[in-house]
């Protein structure tokens, strides 16, 4: 069940395929270390679905086994294993200490953001990939929120679910500027994850999209 081969894009040399930005500690947090992939080799690597599930959990704060991961996903644990190190190999994933019995070593995000850039049509192709993997995991989580089931008061979509779309005109530098500020408000988030978060807290995906209107008029 794995597609792991001989020409796998994750074999790639992935020197200059991303850039990183570091920042200090916030709010005794983890310090925020953003990762951008701009590489047309890597971003198809990333584009695969299994991977997108993994990175969706280790940017969630996840610290799981090759194992863990293999329930999530559906694959066997070596095939999760070839893609967790091809995610180690694209600065994404790391292992985190032994567990208790010292036999295991699972594995964590290295970085708390991750961004993809074009810098190519090939570049550009894979990123729609990612994007619309997204896009429909976002509509699944929406879907879900908004229907009727087993739900408490407090889990009522209003109080879960907010989505809000607008459209405007926007010069380079104020384009710039709207994305820093937003980005400077979701990095000052607190982290926590499914081991680490306060009672009552729900998990949100949060996505930030800013894109040209394809037909303005």
């Amino acid at each position: 069940m794995s597609d792991a081969s001989g020409d796998d894009p994750a074999r790639a040399d992935p020197s200059g395929v991303a850039s990183t930005t570091d920042g200090g500690p916030v709010s005794g947090r983890r310090p925020y270390r953003a990762l951008e992939v701009d590489d047309p080799v890597a971003l198809r690597a990333l584009a695969h679905p299994a991977r997108q599930r993994l990175i969706a959990e280790l940017l969630a704060g996840r610290v799981m086994t090759a194992t863990e991961a293999a329930d999530l996903v559906g694959l066997s644990p070596s095939a999760v294993s070839h893609h967790l190190r091809a995610l180690e190999r694209y600065g994404i994933a790391e292992r985190a200490d032994p567990a208790a019995d010292g036999r295991t070593r699972p594995w964590r995000s290295r970085v708390t953001e991750l961004n993809f850039s074009p810098r190519s049509p090939g570049g550009a192709q894979a990123i729609n990939v990612v994007m619309q993997q997204e896009l429909a995991r976002m509509a699944r989580n929406i879907s879900a929120a908004l229907t009727p089931g087993d739900r408490s008061a407090g889990d009522a979509p209003s109080r879960t679910l907010t989505f809000s779309s607008s459209e405007t005109w926007l010069t380079d530098a104020e384009r710039a500027d709207l994305v820093e500020r937003l980005e400077r408000v979701l990095r000052d988030l607190p982290e926590r994850h499914s081991a680490d978060h306060p009672e009552g807290a729900t998990r949100m995906q949060l996505t930030l999209s800013l894109v040209p209107v394809a037909d303005p008029g």
